[in-house]
């Protein structure tokens, strides 16, 4: 798991507080396989995309990490240009099941996430082919949404697409020359494709401090960031420091967690394996 350049890994031989109660399972180590081919450079996108399709085809290899598998496929094919087959791994990860489990709820919402940002792509460039043949930007969306291949007129969490046009700045009779488009989930700053570039993988080292037994888990967690080192207790489900935590591994060795934005997967460790 990485972030930005200076951001590290603290705590690597802190032990947990708890007594281990059980041994990893099956498809807590696959995940753990799949997951430290990523760590050990996002940017190596064929490698990761081959681990994780070496698993995905079988869903008792994962069990409920299938969903976080395919989702950080899906990231990395986006990342390495293949961005049809992200959209068909993204949207297998969707689900409309609001009693499923934390980790597939959450998968939902990162692929969301990453379709509207695609989507948002299709309306942008159908909005600049109106441009070319009227030299200034429709007041609405609608002879977008005209055109031949439309792109999509609600963004994946079933909302419009916010949309606006502005005049240029300080130049008179300029009306309808630019506009402002954006999910209103994602919001204006983190809609656009580009606005989450593909240089590094999140912005978050976490380490498991210790465990502390009972129910619900309760596992206390070292945030590293360029901002500085901050601590923080959290039960599955709750977010501390920026991210949130879903899953806590059998052995209490890895903790899987998604942050707060759901852009991208973290994975807590206690220490080398």
């Amino acid at each position: 798991m990485t972030g930005f350049s200076r951001t590290v890994l603290v705590a690597a031989g802190l032990a947990l507080a708890a007594t281990v109660i059980s041994a990893a399972t099956p498809q807590e180590e696959a995940f753990l396989k799949v997951w430290r081919v990523h760590a050990a450079d996002p940017a190596r996108h064929a490698a990761v995309i081959e681990a994780c399709q070496s698993v995905m085809d079988r869903a008792s290899t994962l069990g409920e990490y299938l969903p976080a598998v395919m989702t950080l496929a899906g990231w990395h094919l986006l990342a390495s240009g293949k961005e049809q087959e992200a959209i068909d791994v993204f949207q297998k990860a969707l689900t409309s099941d609001r009693g499923a489990p934390a980790i597939a709820r959450s998968a939902d919402t990162l692929a969301r996430r990453w379709l509207t940002r695609l989507d948002h792509a299709k309306v942008e460039k159908g909005l600049r082919t109106y441009y070319a043949a009227n030299v200034a930007f429709p007041t609405t969306l609608s002879p977008v949404f005209a055109q031949p291949n439309p792109p999509p007129k609600a963004d994946r969490f079933g909302d419009a697409w916010v949309y606006e046009t502005k005049a240029l700045a300080k130049v008179a009779n300029t009306a309808n020359q630019r506009f402002s488009l954006h999910s209103k989930t994602l919001g204006n700053r983190l809609t656009a494709l580009k606005s989450v570039p593909f240089t590094s993988y999140g912005k978050r080292a976490v380490s498991i401090v210790s465990r502390r037994a009972g129910t619900p888990v309760m596992v206390e967690f070292e945030t590293v960031t360029d901002a500085g080192a901050q601590r923080g207790t959290a039960g599955e489900g709750s977010a501390v420091n920026g991210v949130r935590f879903l899953k806590l591994s059998s052995d209490g060795q890895f903790a899987l967690m998604i942050e707060n934005e759901n852009d991208f997967w973290v994975v807590a460790t206690a220490g080398r394996r």
